[in-house]
């Protein structure tokens, strides 16, 4: 299964994923009407009536039946799914007043979609095991959608965690047994399904097919961001880490990230005016002379040239992003 794999569905895609996609212009949405929206959902999901529905077509990825049951209720309170996506994502900045409530019903409304898109799994469990037929691609996706809901459960995290504060090393052999979890639930063999993975990688069939692709993707960087997210929480209480070079440099990353969130502007602008011409010099580099120059800095160098580097990144496709929106403006 490969540890470094991992995404949610469509259906329950991280927040932050959320902000991103979403337009930065819309229509407002009045916060009764998003306070409305999550508590139906919220209901919704925890009803009977839904259980059953979603038990019962069985022919249909329950992700697809959880996005109709959110589109049926922006429509019921009036709002546009993209609009209302977009209110939900950016609550902290539209609804200064009283966020707490808000946002505390957003936290319940993506539990409860978790929770809910697990029991239908397990309700539609198959009652033997599959050794031998070939995996279905929706069965493919639905493995993989799973195994992304599964690593935001607070039990499978406090599992890693405690593997990762004996160890100090990366939860390799934890993740294969949640893969193993899952495999099971979607009624297939853990060892025949993993078969099954590796012909499929064989065949070149992620390549070719593009939702396949996307959602391999999202899993492999879904399991990697949340062990490095707790590696470095164990690195931040003090802990000793026991990783690998590759694993090791993805740190710094995500320490790099970390820091850059918590500059204030001038910081930033002073650490690009002090290492730019540093960064376009190793960005020129080829990968071994990288790895040559890496090696010859201490921690704190190489942290904040991973960090101006991340900004240089940000600023240029930031540019990229509004020379169509120039040129759109100079057509009219």
């Amino acid at each position: 299964f490969g540890s470094s794999a991992s995404a949610r569905p469509a259906a329950f895609q991280d927040l932050a994923i959320l902000v991103a996609m979403a337009s930065p212009h819309g229509a407002a949405v009045d916060r009764s009407l998003v306070e409305k929206f999550l508590q139906s959902c919220i209901d919704s999901l925890k009803s009977d009536a839904t259980r059953k529905m979603l038990k019962n077509c069985s022919s249909v990825r329950p992700g697809v039946k959880l996005v109709e049951l959110q589109q049926g209720i922006w429509d019921d309170v009036g709002v546009s799914a993209e609009d209302g996506r977009r209110a939900i994502g950016m609550i902290e900045r539209l609804y200064l007043d009283d966020q707490e409530a808000l946002l505390a019903l957003r936290n319940e409304f993506s539990n409860s979609m978790d929770m809910t898109y697990l029991q239908c799994l397990n309700d539609r469990r198959p009652k033997s095991l599959e050794k031998k037929a070939k995996m279905p691609k929706n069965t493919v996706l639905e493995f993989l959608d799973a195994c992304n809901v599964k690593l935001d459960m607070p039990e499978i995290r406090e599992r890693l965690s405690q593997h990762i504060s004996e160890t100090g090393s990366m939860p390799e052999s934890l993740i294969n047994e949640v893969h193993g979890e899952v495999m099971e639930l979607l009624g297939f063999d853990r060892v025949h399904g993993q078969r099954c993975f590796e012909q499929l990688g064989s065949t070149q069939q992620y390549a070719n097919d593009r939702e396949l692709a996307m959602s391999f993707a999202r899993w492999r960087g879904k399991t990697s961001n949340v062990c490095l997210m707790l590696l470095n929480d164990y690195r931040k209480g003090g802990g000793e880490l026991h990783v690998d070079e590759e694993v090791g440099n993805k740190l710094v990353k995500v320490q790099a990230k970390e820091g850059l969130d918590a500059m204030s502007l001038e910081e930033r602008t002073a650490l690009l005016e002090k290492h730019a011409k540093k960064v376009n010099i190793f960005r020129g580099l080829p990968d071994d002379g990288r790895k040559r120059y890496l090696d010859r800095l201490g921690g704190q160098e190489k942290l904040e040239l991973t960090q101006t580097e991340i900004l240089m990144v940000t600023l240029v496709q930031n540019h990229q992003q509004k020379k169509p929106q120039a040129s759109d403006g100079q057509s009219e």
